[in-house]
């Protein structure tokens, strides 16, 4: 993962990404854990935000009465998130770690990842790595949700063309992607801009992702001790297909 992306992006993102079904995936995550956390009603279930960005997730389960932990190796973005929690008045935890080298205070009940963050790893080593972080800290019982974009996704719908977008408080961005099959690399040269702003100078950012796999990331989670996972399409019920574009995991500890 390069240290460098979402920094400039950081002050756009929300605003770019405003269309992002985060509702939807926190009414799915919720359910999951309300069926499967073995945890009191009167306790408090402590919930780690892995990759958390600028804490879209983060916020909407404190909402919804977790005790909320976010890690994110972007300090750009966690100002973002950390500015929000104190706006809606949550007391969150925000922790600028990278993934694979994970350290809590303590053990935690359950951990998410939503919007491909894990895809970012680009290596199976470092996807083990943080995979055995969260499963350390993980109480026994806990539950991981995360989600990956799939090789369909990159190959198909990505390939080697070019997106762009624009939003009406005026921030924008082209998107030039390319997908290197051989290795599995998602390659974004982004360029953000402001149409509103003529003193806010245009940057880019490089952005790589990898594609795993399905039944290569089941295989690594039960390898670090995870008894059970389940794999879904999207943040559904349904089994994923071949035409998969996000893919759910939820791992038991």
């Amino acid at each position: 993962m390069d240290e460098l992306i979402y920094k400039g992006f950081a002050r756009m993102y929300d605003a770019l990404m405003a269309d992002a079904p985060y509702d939807e995936w926190a009414a799915y995550i919720d359910s999951v854990f309300k069926n499967r956390l073995n945890i009191p009603e009167c306790d408090q279930p402590l919930v780690l935000d892995l990759a958390c960005g600028t804490g879209n997730m983060t916020l909407r389960l404190a909402k919804m009465g977790y005790d909320m932990i976010g890690v994110d190796a972007s300090e750009d973005m966690l100002a973002e998130a950390q500015r929000k929690a104190y706006e809606a008045g949550q007391q969150i935890l925000f922790l600028a770690q990278d993934m694979r080298k994970l350290d809590l205070y303590g053990t935690i009940d359950a951990a998410v990842s939503v919007f491909d963050g894990l895809n970012y790893i680009l290596t199976e080593e470092g996807l083990r790595m943080a995979f055995e972080r969260v499963k350390l800290f993980l109480n026994p019982g806990g539950i991981f949700i995360f989600d990956m974009n799939t090789e369909y996704k990159f190959k198909e719908r990505f390939g080697s063309r070019s997106f762009e977008a624009t939003v009406p408080s005026g921030e924008a961005y082209t998107w030039d992607n390319m997908y290197h099959e051989e290795k599995r690399i998602n390659e974004y040269r982004m360029m953000f801009y402001s149409t509103e702003e003529k003193d806010c100078q245009p940057f880019e950012e490089m952005h790589y992702q990898r594609a795993y796999p399905i039944i290569d990331v089941c295989n690594m989670l039960f390898e670090v001790g995870f008894e059970t996972v389940a794999v879904y399409d999207g943040y559904s019920d349904c089994a994923p297909d071949e035409h998969s574009t996000r893919v759910t995991f939820v791992a038991s500890a």
